[in-house]
């Protein structure tokens, strides 16, 4: 007699129950887990696997790559770009990997105050290879910007590392100089010059605190040199313009040919106001470039060291041209401007003469050879400080400008007969050498200047910083932020490369967060948990 139906579907079940328990004997021989653990995580990867992608997370390299991707969303946007936790809870359910990862906003902050402590624990870590040689030296730029409280930051400009970035309660020398204690080892560190806006605390913290030079920042002296016959220039020309339009429409509604010729005359001359007027602008905007021509340490035509006395005769002839615009655009606020700039003027000649000096002494002790020394100072250095002066500026016309200066320099370099008798090893060499020393000239604060920029918008994004916050972004500034060469500001600044920020958080950061069940449902991490990088 057959089987009925209900019993072939009854031994089918059986069949299927005996397989599975065969197959959790095998998985527990296998893993060294008892069985038991072994039917929770299946029943786990049961109520994880809801999208044809979700077998591949519960593999070892699946896993690894997950948990990659976790972490590097939350380093990059989370921290680096103050993206918030809820647009990265939602980020993850976009990409289906709710079941397989922690993705609440809950979650998602506590992570990122994990990945921060990580970052902070990088910095100590890092801290004992961030060791100068002796008496390095070094070109700082310090500012300050507002968050509610001032956040005081103090950064080589050169390679860009910051040496203090902390949020105080106020900005006076006092509170500099409390900094500076923590953050700065003047037995190691030769600070040659301090370029700043200016601020009296600032002043005082380079000449008293670091015993250096006081540099004014160049960007900030130029906009307060132009600001009142810009402003008034602007506001004049809107005049014109205005009554210009006026004219026109009155001319056209008017009939009697005596008030039209009048009016005719009315455009004419405004007309002619117009034209003396750009041509009064031109001659403001050509002014200010030439005086930021003027303010390097080369001449553009002899190549020449400019010296104090020099920078002085040359900034006069721009300086009188401003005066006389003065007199008819912005007066006695446009005077004063000038005035302040000019006072200045000591300040920019002591910055390139600090500069000057070290370059000297270093260039000094690499080399006895007083011919050497003089064709690097006076041949060598001038082409290489235009050259970098035209990769760096992207306004045209100062780059054509630093162009020709750079090809002087170029035939004065090939006319001098040591150029030619030098092996090219050697030359190579003292090229290098000069770039690096090049770049340690800064006439302006823009590297402060830039972060501040920076810290804006992330400040902005997260509604504040926290301690822990504001010093893991100074970790990521100074050992995981690259220029277009590759290299970070620590490296460029102590000459070795460090470990990668982000592989070295990889390898300390741990099993991945998991979601949360309801309480009928245990919480089974997948099996390859552990399978992160070691």
């Amino acid at each position: 007699m057959g089987i009925t139906i209900r019993e072939r579907g009854q031994k089918v079940a059986d069949c299927l129950q005996s397989n599975v328990k065969q197959t959790v004997r095998a998985i527990a021989a296998a893993t060294g887990l008892d069985k038991s653990s072994v039917h929770r995580h299946q029943q786990g990867i049961e109520r994880r696997n809801q999208h044809p992608e979700s077998d591949w997370w519960e593999t070892e390299k699946g896993y690894q790559w997950l948990f990659r991707l976790i972490y590097g969303v939350v380093y990059c946007f989370g921290i680096k770009q103050g993206v918030g936790a809820e647009t990265l809870s939602e980020f993850i359910h976009m990409v289906q990997l709710e079941n397989h990862v922690a993705s609440s906003p809950s979650a998602l902050r506590d992570l990122k105050k994990r990945v921060s402590q990580l970052i902070i624990d990088y910095g100590e870590v890092q801290a004992k290879h961030c060791q100068p040689s002796p008496g390095q030296g070094v070109g700082l730029g310090a500012d300050e910007t507002f968050f509610g409280l001032p956040v005081l930051v103090l950064i080589e400009l050169a390679s860009g590392f910051i040496f203090i970035e902390t949020e105080c309660e106020n900005r006076t020398y006092d509170t500099w100089l409390k900094q500076l204690e923590s953050g700065w080892d003047s037995q190691q560190w030769h600070c040659h010059y301090l370029v700043s806006d200016g601020a009296r605390a600032l002043i005082k913290l380079a000449t008293a605190g670091l015993d250096c030079v006081s540099v004014a920042d160049l960007f900030h002296a130029l906009s307060a040199l132009g600001g009142p016959i810009g402003s008034a220039l602007g506001r004049r020309n809107t005049q014109l313009r205005n009554q210009h339009e006026k004219l026109q429409k009155q001319l056209k509604s008017c009939s009697d040919e005596d008030a039209q010729h009048s009016l005719k005359a009315l455009i004419e001359e405004n007309t002619a106001q117009q034209q003396r007027l750009g041509q009064d602008q031109r001659t403001y905007h050509e002014t200010l470039e030439e005086i930021s021509l003027t303010i390097h340490p080369f001449t553009r035509d002899t190549q020449q060291w400019r010296l104090g006395e020099d920078l002085t005769h040359d900034l006069a002839p721009s300086l009188q041209t401003l005066t006389k615009l003065a007199q008819s655009y912005g007066k006695e606020a446009a005077q004063k401007a000038i005035d302040t700039f000019q006072s200045q003027i000591d300040s920019f000649a002591q910055g390139i003469e600090a500069w000057r000096q070290w370059v000297t002494v270093a260039l000094q002790a690499d080399t006895q050879d007083s011919e050497l020394q003089a064709w690097l100072l006076s041949v060598l250095l001038p082409w290489v400080y235009w050259l970098q002066q035209t990769s760096k500026t992207r306004q045209p016309a100062l780059k054509h400008r630093y162009q020709q200066a750079a090809s002087c320099a170029y035939d004065l370099l090939f006319e001098h007969p040591l150029t030619l008798t030098l092996d090219p090893a050697d030359l190579a060499r003292w090229v290098r050498w000069s770039q690096d020393f090049c770049a340690k000239y800064q006439r302006t604060s823009s590297a402060v200047e830039g972060r501040n920029g920076y810290l804006a918008k992330l400040h902005c994004a997260g509604r504040g910083f926290s301690q822990q916050s504001l010093k893991a972004l100074t970790i990521i500034h100074n050992f995981d932020l690259k220029r277009s060469d590759g290299s970070t500001a620590a490296q460029r600044l102590f000459g070795h490369p460090f470990p990668n920020l982000f592989e070295w958080l990889l390898k300390h950061a741990g099993d991945l967060p998991m979601p949360r069940k309801s309480s009928k449902a245990q919480k089974v991490k997948p099996l390859y948990a552990k399978a992160v990088p070691a």
